[in-house]
């Protein structure tokens, strides 16, 4: 009896849910933030083909990639996970607006926002990631319209309250002081290795099936 109970406890355990955007056959809700337009769907850019892609309008704000809104919301068990998205250059030197956020997070009260500190490449996928904790590098966002990192590192308990009540996740598609195109594809937001380790057999199996 001791055996059976073990094992109904393991499979009832709940999975960390994690976020994914492959973008395969539409924009999957997606948008963008600030002075971007001609944003679409691309079935011929991607990697694999597949992805969003926009251009800048000028006005002098720095353009995000939107997640939709109703697909967030509370994610507290991916504090420990991480988030990665790959990109292309398409238009643009990519390289003339350093030092801003290429993520920002915003929920529970706060807009959070970190600098990888890579750039995109003109006609080539490279592929970025940031873990989602208090050793990740993140910092407090004091303009949303430009992507402005303050200088004050997130702490654990901010972060964590972005992630459970998250309503904004935002991608950086502009880097170029002009004319500038970008694509996205294959936005994750995963639990860390801890994580998973913490949800039972049952659970980390039912999860690897879905993907």
């Amino acid at each position: 009896m001791k055996f059976a109970s073990l094992i109904i406890l393991g499979v009832s355990l709940p999975a960390a849910a994690d976020l994914s955007w492959t973008f395969d056959v539409d924009a999957a809700g997606w948008g963008t933030l600030n002075d971007a337009t001609a944003f679409t769907w691309d079935g011929a850019l991607g990697n694999p083909v597949g992805a969003i892609r926009a251009r800048d309008v000028g006005d002098g704000r720095i353009w995000y990639y939107a997640a939709p809104a109703g697909a967030l919301g509370d994610i507290s068990n991916l504090y420990g996970g991480e988030i990665s998205w790959d990109i292309l250059g398409i238009q643009g030197n990519q390289t003339s607006i350093p030092d801003r956020a290429d993520v920002m997070l915003v929920g529970g009260g706060y807009q959070i926002g970190i600098d990888v500190d890579v750039v995109p490449l003109n006609g080539t996928w490279t592929s970025w990631s940031a873990g989602l904790s208090s050793a990740g590098g993140w910092e407090l966002v004091s303009s949303v319209s430009n992507g402005v990192l303050n200088g004050d590192s997130a702490t654990e308990s901010q972060i964590r309250a972005v992630l459970g009540d998250l309503q904004g996740l935002y991608i950086r598609g502009e880097y170029t002081n002009g004319s500038d195109q970008t694509a996205i594809d294959n936005v994750l937001v995963v639990p860390g290795p801890g994580v998973a380790a913490g949800l039972g057999m049952g659970a980390v199996a039912a999860r690897r099936r879905r993907r």
